[in-house]
């Protein structure tokens, strides 16, 4: 048996490059971890990943199906801790004040998407990084 002359000179290293489709995975990854300061990006991001899906080999589909499954669980989410913070605030005028101590619900729902986000967006960039599926 042949033993490479570098340690990574084999050719399964060639195919796992040669996988379709993990660029872009990679530009609507770090387009959601941006999307944290500038939220537009986020629909960019989830718009590459529309596009992406149909052309991509099956890891990096697995990818953009999560991108696309984030995205939309964060906007309602998102829209869910609205609401809730507007029904708080809505109860902290009309008790004068004495309602706000309520406000640690959205919050905490708040910091709770945010980690939860976090981890999404951080652990699939490693997965496409090293060209895993999710």
């Amino acid at each position: 048996m042949r033993t490479p002359a570098y340690p990574f000179s084999d050719d399964r290293w060639s195919r796992i490059d040669a996988a379709p489709g993990f660029d872009l995975v990679l530009v609507s990854y770090l387009l959601f971890a941006a999307a944290f300061l500038m939220p537009p990006l986020a629909a960019v991001g989830v718009g590459l990943a529309y596009l992406g899906r149909g052309r991509a080999g099956l890891r990096a589909r697995t990818h953009f199906d999560r991108q696309i499954s984030v995205f939309w669980r964060s906007l309602l989410a998102l829209l869910a801790i609205g609401l809730l913070h507007a029904a708080v605030t809505g109860l902290g005028a009309i008790t004068f004040g004495f309602g706000l101590v309520l406000m640690v619900l959205p919050w905490g729902l708040g910091i709770g998407w945010l980690v939860w986000a976090a981890w999404e967006i951080g652990s699939g960039l490693l997965a496409a990084w090293r060209r895993e599926p999710v």
